[in-house]
């Protein structure tokens, strides 16, 4: 167990600085392009987040239930609305107007083993204000579990959503590019 590296002698994974990095081979062509289109906004990110949703459970007869996930396109709506609210309480009421204001995004989908639709998510133009915590609580009551980290250029977040995995799983790409990328100014201060 020892030469994994990153264990330790219990066999616990030690803390994620220890990792080595970009341990995962970006090869084809099309995920090297993912990868620095993501890049040409790394400057800007502020987070990197997971975001999952709460699998619905419903009895269906005596003894018997159903547990069934949310449709990709709720999903997609979902995330879409913690966004504008996110929007409306950095950039105002009338951000939509301004095209150059705005958190951006790119957006990484994926079904989990069980079919659940999970996101993995860069976003940037976020002012040091903006409390994570509240995004992680504001998604536990609306929608699933939620967790947002500080982004730390260099660790290998590009390559992660730009993988094969989110590429080629369902033979299409999921990856969404969210907000004023053709416009971007800094985040405003609060």
């Amino acid at each position: 167990m020892a030469a994994l590296g990153a264990f330790n002698k219990d066999g616990h994974l030690d803390h994620a600085t220890q990792i080595p990095q970009k341990t995962y081979q970006v090869k084809s062509p099309l995920v090297d392009g993912w990868v620095d289109l993501v890049r040409r906004y790394q400057d800007h990110f502020n987070w990197y987040a997971h975001f999952t949703f709460r699998p619905n459970d419903r009895v269906i007869g005596l003894n018997r239930h159903q547990t069934t996930f949310i449709h990709p396109e709720s999903a997609e709506k979902a995330l879409a609305r913690l966004v504008h609210g996110l929007n409306r309480t950095i950039f105002g009421v009338r951000y939509w107007k301004r095209p150059q204001e705005g958190i951006i995004a790119a957006v990484a989908w994926e079904r989990q083993k069980n079919g659940n639709p999970h996101a993995h998510v860069l976003a940037g133009n976020i002012p040091e204000k903006i409390r994570r915590m509240d995004v992680v609580d504001l998604w536990f009551e609306k929608q699933g579990i939620a967790r947002v980290h500080e982004y730390r250029k260099g660790m290998g977040a590009e390559e992660y959503l730009a993988k094969m995995a989110y590429l080629f799983k369902a033979g299409h790409a999921e990856i969404d590019l969210l907000g004023p990328l053709n416009h971007l100014q800094g985040p405003p201060a609060l």
